[in-house]
């Protein structure tokens, strides 16, 4: 038997107490090439979001920074257009053109505070689906970062089970001090993700 044929059902636990608020979800669907502002330098249409960085716009005055360098993106979601640490996979990768984002009540109003993006990871003949979930930064001086992330292609009720570590782990999550980990059914060909701070 092949090692990356053998799975873990890996049981990390969430926290078991959340405060009763409201939380529900909106959705966003962006086209890279059509609907997002290329930071740099201008590229043909048909190579908007290769080796590029772009900016989005998202609900409720939020916004979706997109960074594609060698066949791998990293992702950032937040208030201000401000890309953070690079943060991605060693393989190749891509993303979906549809976010889920959280909401919470924040200052009154229902405002996103995570998303859910659905990223594809790995060469074509061995890729994974993953939920990824991410913070959502508030103000200019916040980062978003990774939260942590439901591998897809193992595990059953991906969905429900990327809502629950949203809801649960984004809004304590410290980026650059916390860890993203691998929730729901964790194979060996699960791959986590890596952060690089700029120098």
């Amino acid at each position: 038997m092949r090692l990356s044929a053998i799975s873990l059902c890996l049981a990390v636990a969430l926290p078991s107490v959340l405060s009763a608020q409201q939380v529900d979800s909106v959705y966003s669907s962006h086209d890279w090439a059509r609907d997002c502002e290329r930071v740099g330098q201008p590229a043909p249409p048909d190579e908007a979001a290769m080796g590029a960085r772009i900016v989005c716009p998202g609900p409720d005055g939020m916004r979706v920074m997109l960074a594609d360098s060698d066949l791998r993106i990293s992702m950032d979601y937040g208030r201000a257009a401000r890309f953070g640490p690079w943060e991605s996979f060693a393989t190749f990768s891509d993303v979906s053109t549809t976010i889920e984002w959280r909401r919470r009540m924040i200052e009154g109003r229902m405002r996103p505070f995570a998303t859910i993006h659905r990223w594809t990871v790995g060469p074509n003949e061995a890729a994974r689906e993953l939920l990824v979930v991410s913070t959502a930064a508030q103000d200019a001086g916040e980062e978003s970062c990774i939260v942590g992330l439901v591998d897809a292609t193992a595990t059953q009720g991906a969905n429900a089970v990327a809502r629950e570590l949203a809801d649960r782990r984004a809004a304590q999550f410290t980026c650059g001090t916390d860890r993203p980990r691998a929730y729901g059914r964790v194979t060996f060909d699960t791959p986590l993700p890596g952060r690089v701070v700029p120098q």
